[in-house]
């Protein structure tokens, strides 16, 4: 990854609000760059942020399935109908689900490997139907997962 990129990335967690860190996400259309603020993102921040990533056109299906599992989109995948006091987090978490089910996300170069044990991984395909085994896929090989 460029030395600048990380700049640039850094700079907008770091040092901007979130109404300035929302416009540079309109003029954002790097999958990488997309990838690296959504990995380093501070989730304490809130889910307005998160929302406009998963509605940008660059944004992958690893970028989508990384968000998914950061925002413990698991406890949805483990029981769909557990009604949650935070309405902010269902309604990003299922529209996630729904995007990601419907293939609303272009496969790319990103990697991606589900954060799982291998217990988790059994007993999560002993629940979900077919369409959902895309939430236990690894993808891509360009790993961008780094702490900045």
């Amino acid at each position: 990854m460029d030395k600048n990129v990380e700049e640039f990335v850094k700079q907008m967690i770091y040092d901007k609000d979130k109404r300035e860190v929302m416009r540079q996400l309109d003029e954002i259309v790097d999958s990488e760059i997309l990838h690296l603020y959504a990995y380093n993102y501070n989730w304490d921040n809130g889910f307005k942020i998160p929302r406009k990533i998963i509605h940008k056109d660059c944004c992958q299906l690893s970028t989508a399935l990384m968000m998914f599992y950061a925002a413990d989109g698991i406890r949805y995948l483990q029981d769909k109908s557990e009604v949650n006091n935070l309405k902010e987090w269902s309604i990003l978490i299922k529209e996630l689900y729904n995007k990601i089910i419907n293939n609303e996300f272009l496969e790319g170069t990103i990697k991606f490997t589900p954060p799982l044990s291998k217990v988790q991984i059994f007993k999560i395909k002993k629940i979900i139907n077919a369409n959902e085994e895309v939430f236990l896929k690894k993808t891509g090989t360009n790993d961008l997962n780094i702490y900045l």
